[in-house]
């Protein structure tokens, strides 16, 4: 038989001045389960799905691709072999051996986010980030991951330069929009107790509006209208949308001084008028409202989508 880590497709290598027999049997085991986590991060931005949080067991799919095995261990290297889900059947029968399993992609993406590809995978660059810093932060050490496969065959090293640069990319991807100092909607509320008000954004989001005195008759006067307001915004940091504004200035539809072409902008026109300046007409026979060619398989369809179903 010939070298087993030859015929094992991927290999982790710690790098450093640490041999194999320096370290304990229960960092390694920590070693080897935080290697499957890293898996199981990169499965789960491959499938679009997030992993839970806490301990346990992931999502199906996920907790397969995860179940890597360790095929050898030599001083100051880990080789481990992943351990392929099973392959879907083919339509016409038997399994499509060479197609590339959840667990072998997700080793894939995991030398790509170590290379730099950290948009789109920031919590996976994180984990890995943090992987090195556990197991790989002494002086000179390094972390090595190697594609062994024939078609792809690449080597990326995560050192202390690389753990900052991946840092940094991390930082720039995550970094937080400059954002606006107004927020534009419809006012909706007016408290003239508490000189407070509420806005719905265009996009639903209700504000939290806080004024001073000498804008309450401006606030009253544009209760129901839409309005831009100026100030000291405060964003959710999670979404970053606005959650409230100490508002300084009000901004209405005429001030804006925005050319829409005789077009009232911020004015809500009757359904009545749209439809009319739009070519459309009462409809006087309801024949007009037929629609000619479609089956009852088509109609059934329609229904089905629709929730109103016939038998």
């Amino acid at each position: 038989m010939g070298d087993i880590r030859v015929e094992a497709p991927f290999r982790v290598v710690i790098d450093g001045d640490r041999r194999l027999e320096d370290v304990a049997v229960r960092e390694l085991a920590g070693m080897l389960e935080a290697l499957a986590g890293l898996v199981a991060w990169a499965s789960g931005d491959i499938l679009h799905r997030p992993l839970h949080s806490g301990a346990g067991r992931q999502e199906g799919a996920i907790e397969d691709a995860a179940r890597i095995r360790l095929v050898s261990l030599a001083s100051g290297s880990i080789d481990a072999a992943v351990l392929p889900a099973a392959p879907k059947p083919l339509p016409e029968g038997g399994f499509d051996h060479e197609a590339e399993t959840l667990s072998e992609q997700s080793f894939g993406l995991l030398l790509t986010v170590a290379g730099g590809a950290v948009e789109g995978h920031v919590d996976l660059a994180r984990a890995l980030v943090d992987f090195t810093e556990r197991f790989a932060s002494q002086p000179g050490a390094s972390l090595r991951l190697e594609d062994r496969r024939p078609a792809d065959g690449r080597s990326v090293i995560v050192d202390a330069k690389r753990r900052e640069d991946l840092r940094h990319r991390i930082a720039v991807a995550t970094a937080a929009p400059i954002p606006k100092r107004e927020v534009t909607g419809r006012i909706y509320q007016v408290n003239v107790e508490t000189d407070t008000a509420l806005v719905r954004t265009p996009q639903g989001d209700r504000v939290d509006i806080e004024f001073g005195r000498e804008l309450m008759e401006d606030m009253k006067r544009l209760l129901g209208d839409r309005a831009s307001l100026r100030g000291e915004v405060t964003y959710d940091p999670r979404t970053q949308r606005a959650k409230s504004v100490r508002i300084r200035e009000i901004m209405t539809g005429d001030q804006l001084g925005l050319d829409f072409g005789g077009v009232d902008f911020w004015g809500d026109r009757p359904v009545l008028e749209l439809i009319a300046e739009a070519g459309g007409h009462p409809v006087a026979d309801p024949s007009e409202l037929e629609v000619h060619g479609a089956s009852k398989g088509e109609w059934d369809a329609l229904y089905e989508v629709l929730g109103n179903g016939r038998a």
